[in-house]
């Protein structure tokens, strides 16, 4: 039997399974770059406007190590360079998300060994998960080269733009489907692919800022085909080559390796648990420091990123977003707390996860009530979305005070994003009631409130909703330091 016997069963499977996560991801990612850059279009209509941007910007190391160079004034250099850190992020991660779920948490979870007890080859559900990947890519970017074009952009450049956004998805794809052959645990898998992107984005970005060779990175290897510049189609070939080398490692690795583990031998742990692992409460904090630690540290990355550009981008675009008050740094503070319940609720939803895998009946068959565990899990939630504000808030001050003000400004923002954090404790609550009462339910009910509540703002915004709808909110009735109101009025 080939170890690719059932890849075509497998892939029906597959996208029976990701047929609304798959479409969400790749879908909304594309719609996202698109929208963004129609919303600076309005902002720099003329050639001379566009020409003075590109000059101002690839002057500006800040500018050019957060977005990357502007390398054309036409509308079309416009949208690239406004939403290319976008698209690397998002489809990088939705690559991620759909090659991993798939593969390496199946065989945590036991369905993979299910699936093994028929014709299947070893390496079909990865082959699998990887053509579903490259198709959401494809997909995602058919929607930017159309949207873009529709804007105004050049055809021809637009269509070389959406080939950048389906070779990013599929060397993400291949970078993860890689990683899940090497390690054992999809967290370890997960976590390794995020920080490889991660790294690969900061080394574009220094290398962006410091003038270096575009071919230190993959990433700079992608934006080498400057749609509506050169539209240097070769340039992709080295990015092709790594993602092709990734799939047919990782094919060849999951053919040849142990079901159920990875290449990389795991560390070992203690004999004995230490006198602070003793509860539910810090078990759940010990399997979730990665992520509380990550996540505070990327807040506070993006907090100092952002505070060290704003003064540069709010002489360009005038930003005002709510009632924090006008500017970059103030909308990125009004809109991190929805963004960091993403990470709260994610935190969360790993009690489901304990569940189905059979950790947590180990935990509860001893003297341990489920309301206690499920509490347990909840703080750990809160405590990770207190983290990550804490983060955002010394970042954006850190920044302020390091561009002209003082030390009281890294107070001032870093109280300015932790008053924030009761919003996000509300929904963090909720989730865990539903979580508790419909378990199944839990993830889809949970980010589709949090879904309404963005749609509340932004349809205010867009003057779809009264000015009253924000109030509905949680988010609205917290303090709107550090300029706005010191709460928002309920509505009447």
């Amino acid at each position: 039997m080939s170890t690719l016997t059932g890849t075509a069963g497998m892939l029906g499977l597959t996208l029976r399974r990701e047929r609304i996560h798959a479409p969400a991801w790749y879908g909304l990612s594309a719609l996202l770059v698109v929208v963004v850059g129609a919303g600076i279009l309005g902002t720099y209509p003329t050639n001379a406007a566009r020409a003075d941007l590109a000059a101002t910007v690839n002057a500006d190391a800040a500018e050019l190590f957060l977005i990357g160079p502007m390398s054309s004034t036409d509308i079309g250099g416009l949208l690239l360079w406004r939403t290319q850190g976008i698209a690397i992020l998002f489809l990088a991660l939705a690559s991620l998300i759909v090659v991993g779920r798939n593969t390496r948490a199946d065989e945590e979870n036991g369905i993979a060994e299910m699936l093994g007890a028929a014709a299947l080859g070893r390496a079909a559900p990865l082959s699998a998960a990887l053509s579903v990947a490259a198709a959401g890519s494809v997909s995602a970017g058919l929607v930017v080269a159309i949207g873009f074009t529709a804007l105004g952009a050049d055809p021809v450049g637009s269509a070389f733009a959406g080939a950048q956004v389906i070779v990013l998805g599929v060397l993400f794809a291949g970078i993860a489907g890689l990683a899940g052959q090497l390690l054992r645990t999809s967290r370890a898998t997960t976590s390794v692919s995020v920080t490889v992107l991660a790294v690969l984005y900061l080394v574009r970005g220094a290398v962006d800022a410091t003038g270096g060779s575009h071919w230190t990175s993959p990433l700079g290897w992608v934006a080498a085909l400057r749609p509506y510049a050169d539209n240097n189609l070769l340039a992709l070939l080295p990015a092709l080559a790594l993602a092709g080398a990734c799939v047919a490692l990782g094919l060849r690795t999951a053919s040849r390796r142990d079901f159920g583990a990875g290449l990389l031998p795991d560390r070992g742990g203690r004999s004995r648990a230490t006198r602070a692992l003793r509860g539910p409460l810090s078990l759940a904090l010990r399997t979730s420091r990665g992520t509380i630690l990550g996540g505070s540290a990327a807040a506070a990355v993006l907090g100092l990123l952002i505070g060290s550009v704003a003064s540069t981008v709010d002489e360009q675009v005038s930003l005002d977003l709510g009632s924090t008050g006008p500017g970059l740094a103030p909308v990125t503070l009004h809109l991190a707390p929805q963004i960091i319940t993403v990470l709260a609720l994610v935190t969360l939803l790993r009690a489901r996860g304990e569940v189905t895998s059979g950790r947590a009946e180990v935990l509860l068959a001893g003297p341990l009530h489920r309301a206690r565990w499920l509490l347990a899990h909840a703080a750990t939630a809160g405590i990770a979305a207190l983290a990550a504000l804490t983060g955002l808030g010394l970042g954006l001050g850190i920044a302020h005070a390091g561009t002209g003000g003082d030390a009281t400004d890294i107070v001032l923002w870093t109280w300015a994003a932790v008053i924030r954090a009761p919003a996000v404790w509300l929904l963090t609550a909720l989730s865990a009631v539903v979580l508790a009462r419909a378990p199944r339910f839990a993830a889809a009910t949970e980010f589709t409130v949090l879904g309404l509540l963005l749609a509340l703002e932004f349809g205010t915004e867009l003057r779809i909703l009264p000015p009253e709808a924000p109030g509905l909110s949680p988010f609205a009735l917290v303090p709107q330091l550090p300029e706005g109101a010191a709460n928002e009025p309920l509505p009447t």
